[in-house]
Formats: structure tokens, C-alpha cells, sequence
């Protein structure tokens, strides 16, 4: 009997990344591509407007990746959560990304720049490099195979601070921003 993939899980081999692969981009350009062996896997667009990412992959498969509260970046599929980013570290040093599936630690070597690694308790998953002035190209490599989706939120944390750790201004209600704002009251 032939292996059958399931497609619910997102672990299927057109999403997973393994070897040597790259977000590439212009500069200043808000579109990238996730290239590997010179095969687009997917085709990917910053709204940073809105703080949210577009990801279509080569399989017509349309998520989002947006912010989510303080700290926390969630994968979309159809307007149901699948993968999320967690901020664990309060310079933004070290995410928890987790989805069905899987769970990894990003984290930043703080003694290289643009140098992260993506890894399952202490063992290496993969690898992201940014390029020497910037982030218009973050090169991944994963001797194992890593789930698009996590490959996807790390790059969004590390490209993007600023957005990965926004807090949505959807989520902030009116009796949440009183709360924010007025003085605590005398006892």
C-alpha cells in the first residue's frame, strides 16, 4: 500500500523545507520568494500596513501570518490558527514556534549577528542566516526536514521585530484601553 500524505497536518513533503534553502528579496521590496534548489516553494508578501505577512505556497495553499497580542505571531489557514510564534525572551532573543506537530526553540547567537537557530530542546533543527548588512536574504539550513510554517514565523520574527511583537490594535477593547490608561485607583 502506498504511503497516502495527510493533508490536515501540513506535514506533507510540498511543506516541509530540508537542505539548503533562502527568502530572497530587493530591496526595500515587501515581496519574497522561498527558494530551494532554484524550485519556488512559495511566493510570500508583506502587508506592513496591516503587521501581517501573505504566504501563497506552490500548491495554491493561502495562510497568513500575523500578530496576535504582544509577542505572539499566529499562522492562518482559512481563517483558523495553525502555527504560532511566541516571544520567550524579553529582547526578543528567543521564540517558541509550535503548531500541529511540532515545537521548536528559535533562538539568537547573540555572539554573531544575524545568526539564529531553530532546534528541538538542545538538539539543532536548522539554521538562518541573514546576510552581512541585512535581511534580504536569510539563507536556512536544516538537515532534517522543518515545517514550512516554522520556517515561515521564524523568518517573520527575525526580519520583522518590530511587527512579530506589534499589539494588534484589533484586540485592544475599549475597556481594556481604560484600564491602560487611567491611574490606578485610590484604595
Amino acid at each position: 500500500m502506498e504511503f497516502e500524505p495527510d493533508y490536515r497536518s501540513g506535514m506533507e513533503r510540498s511543506r516541509v523545507v530540508l537542505g539548503e534553502a533562502e527568502l530572497v528579496s530587493g530591496l526595500f521590496s515587501n515581496q519574497w520568494q522561498l527558494v530551494q534548489r532554484g524550485e519556488v516553494l512559495a511566493k510570500v508578501i508583506r502587508k506592513p500596513r496591516h503587521c501581517h505577512t501573505n504566504v501563497t505556497l506552490k500548491d495554491g495553499t493561502r495562510w497568513t501570518l500575523r500578530p496576535d497580542g504582544w509577542g505572539v505571531v499566529r499562522a492562518v489557514e482559512d481563517d483558523v490558527p495553525f502555527a504560532r510564534a511566541t516571544r520567550e525572551s524579553f529582547w526578543g532573543n528567543r521564540w517558541e514556534l509550535s503548531g500541529l506537530g511540532f515545537t521548536y526553540m528559535l533562538e539568537h547567537n547573540g555572539r554573531i549577528p544575524r545568526r539564529w537557530q531553530l532546534s528541538v530542546g538542545r538538539e539543532p533543527a536548522a539554521w538562518l542566516r541573514g546576510s552581512p548588512v541585512n535581511y534580504n536574504r536569510v539563507r536556512i539550513d536544516a538537515p532534517i526536514s522543518i515545517p514550512m510554517a516554522a520556517a515561515l514565523l521564524a523568518w517573520h520574527v527575525i526580519a520583522r521585530p518590530w511587527e512579530a511583537v506589534a499589539f494588534a490594535p484589533d484586540l485592544l477593547t475599549r475597556e481594556a484601553a481604560g484600564r491602560l490608561t487611567d491611574p490606578v485607583p485610590p484604595v
